[in-house]
């Protein structure tokens, strides 16, 4: 009976060094160790930190104005919101209490909504600022002056939103 060599053995032998083909003279490949030109030679002088820092240009001209314009209208808005406010209020105050199926809660829900509405005008207003802002990122100039007039007109809706909130919780409210 004749038996047919293993394959198991091969890994064996290979690691004894009988099939060593590869494992030819040294001297028939190169050395892996670095050559002259591959070493690091000379020096180099590490750029001034203060040169390297850039600064945005500033804001334009029309940039500037077009801030001013928004600011200017939220202003105007708001002084428009404020006088409605004052003038729903006691609508809203005598429909305290009352349903849907009184004329009074009707009205104050007329006086809310107008209210808000007018509220969605001055919010508007942040869009155009969220533009030139993102305009003044992308072409890395100033945007200082952008966020304080955002932050400032956040600050006009955030007011708009607490009178809303204040004059529907007044007609959740009891009646008087």
């Amino acid at each position: 009976m004749k038996r047919k060599p293993s394959l198991a053995v091969l890994p064996l032998l290979a690691s004894v060094g009988l099939l060593g083909a590869c494992a030819g003279g040294s001297d028939r490949y190169p050395s892996l160790s670095l050559r002259d030109f591959e070493r690091v030679q000379g020096s180099y002088a590490a750029p001034d930190s203060a040169a390297a820092v850039l600064r945005p240009a500033p804001l334009g001209v029309t940039q500037v104005a077009e801030i001013g314009t928004a600011l200017e209208a939220a202003g105007a808005r708001h002084a428009r919101f404020t006088a409605h406010a004052e003038t729903a209020r006691p609508i809203v105050a005598d429909a305290a209490g009352t349903g849907p199926e009184d004329k009074r809660w009707g009205l104050a829900q007329v006086e809310i909504a107008e209210l808000d509405s007018r509220r969605a005008g001055t919010a508007a207003l942040l869009a155009d600022l969220d533009r030139l802002y993102a305009d003044a990122t992308l072409s890395f100039t100033e945007r200082e002056q952008v966020a304080q007039a955002n932050a400032q007109l956040e600050g006009i809706v955030a007011s708009e939103d607490r009178v809303i909130g204040e004059l529907i919780d007044l007609l959740a409210g009891p009646s008087r």
